[in-house]
């Protein structure tokens, strides 16, 4: 990062059409000299030569004294600030749109640097992100011999420092910068990252250049006051990954309602578009897929050093409906130029946390599965996968949804639920402000046969009673949907940090045996 004045921010913010005032009660060349020796909106954060951004639907302007009491020396905020007379006396800038403000802001500050070498591998869908995440950078880690930059709804890696991620799919665009700047310094040469349609929407990926991007697919998801109005707004953020990618990596078996439109967008705005998917005209085409105990074994035709090949991939995680992350994840790889073993050593040693955790309790028939299903598509998947591999067993179903926003998923979990398990537990899962019990109801008020589900709120004591249940009902497999790795929940506008479902199963074996 290079320190730099107050007044070559307020230039660049001119320029970018962004700025509507400057005038902190100085003369410009006297009140904007100072150094900024950091930028923050987190007031608790804040030290001497701070710039504090004044940002959130929750800001109060406490913050902003508390961060210039801690040594910060101006502060940007919008026009709609009420109280910017209270702090005239410092200096500071009025911009017309915060969020690309802040996205401006963030990449002056850390000086672009992750446009000197670093390459970003973005994926963006309605699920298989973090999977398919995690399945590149197995690759790209056998590729480079040592660990790549990522940054996921798991954990987040700038090639020195992991840190477990805090519930956002996509980091907010100060914290995200940081971890890219991070990968520069600790001499990584890839980051692969989870790209929400939140981030692409608010601008928080707004200053990056991938050079590859993947569409996984698209569904029903995210509509809310909180997140997005309707359908199209959630599908139109999503296409807007392609405005700063080269190579686009798509989908071929995606819904056809979305295809060509996400077809004809990546060929407007990226120099390269591959297809991907069991569909006869993709790029990289699956030909066959083959379930073995906790793995798939694809069989693949793709085009490389200028001939078709076939090859096998073999793919260290279980689920039919994973072959289409492989798929992604073999044409993002070679088009980064990764040989072909490199692309199938990643893939036989990726390992996925919360992703199709296998456990058993064998003397009882029970099969448990830790998996961080969420939403319609992924609870779809799971219960396929479930009656292919055991199609006699009862199945249990332990889920909740969150608070403030998604609330079509209540309806559809409960649905799902409905149809496809034989017992059921409705449990916590982020219920933030909203009260975890009314939660819970609705989702059982989705329910028909509401005789086979509990609401039990506290997670550790949903998870116990699931596990009792079905070892007194044996010959079952249970599914722990939602958390996964998950190592927080968010109550109120609190992270809370508490342990992960496999951890939970874990404990309960301990204590059993």
């Amino acid at each position: 990062m290079k320190y730099r004045i107050l007044e070559e921010y307020a230039d660049m913010l001119e320029k970018e059409g962004l700025l509507i005032s400057y005038d902190g009660g100085y003369a410009r060349d006297a009140g904007m000299d100072v150094q900024i020796k950091d930028i923050s909106y987190n007031s608790i954060l804040c030290g001497e030569g701070t710039l504090f951004i004044c940002k959130g639907a929750n800001f109060k302007s406490q913050y902003l004294s508390d961060a210039i009491e801690k040594g910060a020396v101006g502060f940007v905020c919008s026009s709609d600030f009420d109280e910017i007379d209270r702090f005239k006396n410092i200096p500071h800038l009025v911009v017309g749109d915060m969020r690309r403000a802040i996205s401006k802001i963030s990449a002056m500050y850390f000086d672009r640097s992750w446009d000197r070498g670093l390459k970003l591998v973005g994926l963006t869908g309605t699920k298989g992100k973090s999977t398919t995440a995690t399945m590149i950078k197995s690759i790209l880690d056998v590729h480079c011999g040592r660990e790549v930059g990522f940054s996921s709804g798991i954990y987040t890696y700038d090639g020195k420092q992991r840190e477990k991620a805090r519930k956002l799919t996509t980091p907010e665009t100060i914290e995200l910068h940081r971890i890219l700047d991070g990968c520069v310094r600790n001499d990584c040469k890839y980051l692969v990252m989870e790209v929400s349609s939140q981030a692409l929407k608010y601008d928080r990926t707004l200053d990056l250049k991938f050079e590859v991007c993947g569409f996984l697919n698209i569904s029903e998801d995210h509509i809310s006051g909180a997140e997005h109005k309707d359908m199209e707004d959630y599908f139109t953020s999503k296409l807007l990954i392609f405005r700063q990618s080269r190579i686009a990596c798509i989908n071929s078996d995606m819904d056809q309602e979305y295809l060509a439109r996400v077809l004809e967008a990546a060929r407007q705005e990226c120099d390269e578009v591959v297809t991907f998917g069991f569909v006869q005209d993709a790029d990289v085409k699956g030909l066959s897929v083959e379930e073995v105990p906790g793995k798939i074994i694809l069989k693949v035709r793709f085009f490389f050093n200028n001939k078709v090949c076939e090859d096998i991939f073999t793919v260290n995680i279980g689920g039919k409906y994973n072959a289409s992350n492989a798929l992604m994840a073999i044409a993002a790889a070679l088009k980064l130029g990764v040989p072909v073993n490199t692309i199938k050593r990643g893939l036989e040693q990726v390992k996925v946390a919360g992703r199709m955790e296998l456990y058993t309790i064998p003397e009882k028939s029970v099969d448990i599965i830790v998996d961080c299903a969420h939403n319609k598509m992924s609870y779809e998947a799971l219960f396929e996968y479930v009656r292919n591999h055991y199609p006699e067993r009862k199945v249990g179903f332990l889920f909740g949804c969150v608070g403030d926003k998604a609330f079509n998923r209540r309806r559809e979990a409960g649905e799902i639920a409905d149809k496809n398990a034989d017992f059921v537990v409705i449990t916590e899962r982020d219920p933030g402000k909203e009260d975890v019990n009314k939660i819970c109801n609705e989702i059982l008020d989705n329910m028909k046969h509401k005789e086979k589900a509990r609401i039990i709120t506290d997670r550790d004591c949903a998870v116990n009673a699931m596990l009792e249940t079905a070892e007194k009902m044996e010959n079952c497999v249970v599914i722990l949907a939602g958390c996964g790795s998950d190592a927080y929940v968010k109550r109120g506008n609190t992270f809370v940090e508490f342990a992960t479902d496999g951890e939970r199963v874990q404990k309960y074996l301990e204590e059993r045996s």
